[in-house]
């Protein structure tokens, strides 16, 4: 039927909400039926029509709620205490080993000092000219301490990691490393201290030898598996008027340059005129020939090898 055909005094009574009576209804008998219906058998009853808040069941039923979730939060927080103690006895343990450890290598490494003496007096009884191979040798395989000028680069996190450098990344995707010293930029360090003429390199007292690696664990840097902390002191022996130049002019020095402005990571270099590196705290050997049972060498056969 169309709006036309409606008579005009059927139009006139007719409301003009007549086309929403769910939202109207909703809007005037806001209460659902069934509800309403309880609430008026409660009415007739004698009762309130709604249940009281201070109903005994309803503060007995809120205090339980209230005494269950205090409980719970007792034992999250007592849990989180627990953590916390175990945490930091862990680290107490740690630290007191690896002082003892710390303490016992310095030991090795003196004793390995004294027998270095000791064998290189009795090669002098033998032969002078290989006493100074043996030593020549120990120098370069990092087996005895040296000392002499030394250039001495120190690097350190940024004090705040959040900002983040505006210049090329020479580290690749650095990722949450930003603003951190890593283990390749100690190996960058490193290598390029080696490539400027430096003859022997430690960080943080750590001797670098061949066989020595410098590596990431988790958050640490390791330097032949023992951990390294902050600031890392990378200690070089070499020429002092020209192993700090040829290090600067270098893809060390600009690999620092661009660490300091891109980063913000601590950078300080200093020429000294005496340091001292230790020995290789790993280094041992794996065999060894008397050399008064070495004869002369047997001449070739035959064949061409050895008889």
């Amino acid at each position: 039927m169309s709006h036309a055909s409606i008579p005009p005094a059927e139009r006139r009574s007719r409301r003009p909400d007549a086309s929403m009576t769910l939202i109207t209804s909703m809007l005037e008998r806001p209460l659902d039926p069934g509800y309403a219906a309880a609430a008026e058998r409660r009415e007739k009853a004698g009762l309130s029509r709604s249940t009281s808040l201070r109903s005994p069941r309803l503060v007995v039923f809120l205090v339980i709620i209230g005494a269950l979730v205090g409980i719970a939060a007792m034992q999250l927080r007592g849990s989180e205490t627990t953590k916390q103690r175990t945490k930091s006895s862990l680290i107490e343990r740690i630290e007191r080993q690896q002082t003892a450890v710390d303490a016992q290598a310095a030991q090795a490494g003196a004793l390995r000092s004294e027998i270095a003496a000791l064998d290189a007096e009795t090669l002098r009884n033998v032969s002078e000219e290989l006493a100074q191979d043996v030593q020549r040798l120990s120098l370069v395989a990092g087996a005895v301490p040296v000392r002499g000028p030394g250039f001495v680069v120190t690097v350190d996190d940024a004090p705040s990691s959040a900002d983040e450098g505006t210049n090329s990344d020479p580290r690749g995707d650095s990722g949450s490393t930003d603003g951190k010293v890593i283990a390749r930029d100690l190996q960058l360090i490193t290598n390029s201290l080696w490539e400027a003429g430096a003859e022997a390199v430690s960080v943080n007292g750590q001797r670098l030898t061949t066989t020595a690696a410098i590596r990431f664990a988790g958050e640490a840097i390791l330097v032949d598996y023992r951990p390294l902390k902050r600031p890392y002191v990378v200690t070089a022996i070499g020429d002092p008027g020209d192993l700090p130049a040829t290090f600067a002019d270098g893809s060390g020095g600009t690999y620092l340059s661009t660490l300091k402005n891109s980063f913000g990571i601590r950078v300080s270099t200093v020429v000294r005129k005496e340091v001292t590196i230790p020995a290789s705290a790993t280094l041992g050997t794996r065999s060894a020939t008397p050399a008064d049972r070495l004869g002369p060498a047997a001449p070739p056969t035959s064949e061409g090898g050895p008889s």
